[in-house]
């Protein structure tokens, strides 16, 4: 994951295509790859690279998404068999707020790590 620090809230570590995905995760709703595919869809939520206009997000770009997501446990996944085969049904396993934590912290052990002449400075309160 990486930070943006030029910009606000969720957008400062996911793509601008992946924040109303998060969110829907958020709010506590499991989905699966293809729901997942589907809010985006519907909600009209597009996605570009540079010298390309926006564009409807790919379905393995949602796919490899959510395991990312998995990889660094924001989201647990259940297998379930269905017609086709197996597919993950996958939920949030942090609130936000937890979230929240858990990425500044990361960050400033990054950075601590990083200027490490830094950890006994006396820092002001804010």
């Amino acid at each position: 994951m990486q930070l943006s620090t030029d910009r606000p809230g969720l957008v400062a570590v996911f793509k601008e295509w992946q924040v109303p995905l998060v969110l829907e995760l958020f709010d506590g709703k499991p989905m699966s790859s293809r729901e997942a595919w589907k809010f985006l869809g519907d909600n009209d939520v597009r996605a570009g690279q540079k010298g390309q206009g926006p564009r409807p997000v790919s379905r393995a770009s949602v796919i490899n998404f959510m395991n990312s997501l998995v990889d660094q446990g924001l989201l647990d996944y259940s297998l379930v068999t269905g017609k086709g085969g197996h597919r993950r049904i996958y939920r949030m396993i942090l609130t936000r707020e937890v979230f929240a934590h858990k990425i500044t912290g990361q960050f400033v052990n990054k950075l601590l790590e990083a200027f490490p002449e830094s950890k006994n400075f006396r820092w002001p309160r804010l």
